[in-house]
């Protein structure tokens, strides 16, 4: 809308700048990089076969993940990527490893989720929600890191929610909130 107000632009925050407007994202597309964002597949593909396929309703899952175009706007608006950029993977690198996780032509699930299935690569999240509110295509980020985080806890029996009633066991007869569990 036209207005007599001065504009104020800005760089991406929370990152280094390279000059003027232009936003060291390094780190970013490390991380991008360090999820294979490409198809993996155990078996190889026979002579003459062009493609592989996938019902409608396999593809229906990737609907409001492979659209995003990287812009990095969600990591720069999330509060645990600003305090943990070098190991929090940040809403868009999860997102776009579930993208290969609930892709059915995938082959390598299982090895996905055990990579990312770490205290700071995707644990970090909080839900805050940033990064919903300010994709540019109204995606959403943590819908997709909610299905990341059910998905490892659906995988993996030995994880987390064992670990953690452990020691909270183990704390009964100490002078904090958790001894009266």
């Amino acid at each position: 809308e036209p207005s007599a107000q001065a504009i104020e632009i800005q760089p991406l925050p929370h990152t280094y700048v390279v000059k003027d407007l232009v936003p060291d994202l390094t780190n970013f597309y490390n991380q991008y990089k360090s999820i294979e964002p490409w198809l993996k597949r155990k078996d190889v593909k026979q002579k003459g076969e062009k493609e592989y396929f996938q019902s409608r309703e396999d593809r229906a899952k990737l609907d409001g993940m492979y659209e995003c175009i990287l812009c990095a706007c969600c990591m720069t608006s999330c509060p645990s990527y600003w305090w943990n950029p070098e190991y929090y993977l940040g809403p868009a690198v999860l997102m776009q490893a579930y993208r290969w996780i609930a892709d059915s032509r995938d082959q390598f699930t299982e090895e996905r989720l055990a990579w990312v299935n770490d205290t700071m690569k995707l644990y970090r999240c909080h839900g805050i929600m940033n990064c919903t509110n300010c994709c540019p295509k109204g995606l959403d980020p943590a819908k997709a890191i909610v299905h990341l985080k059910e998905q490892v806890a659906e995988t993996y029996t030995d994880g987390w929610k064992n670990i953690m009633s452990e020691q909270i066991s183990k704390n009964k007869g100490r002078e904090s909130g958790m001894m009266y569990m």
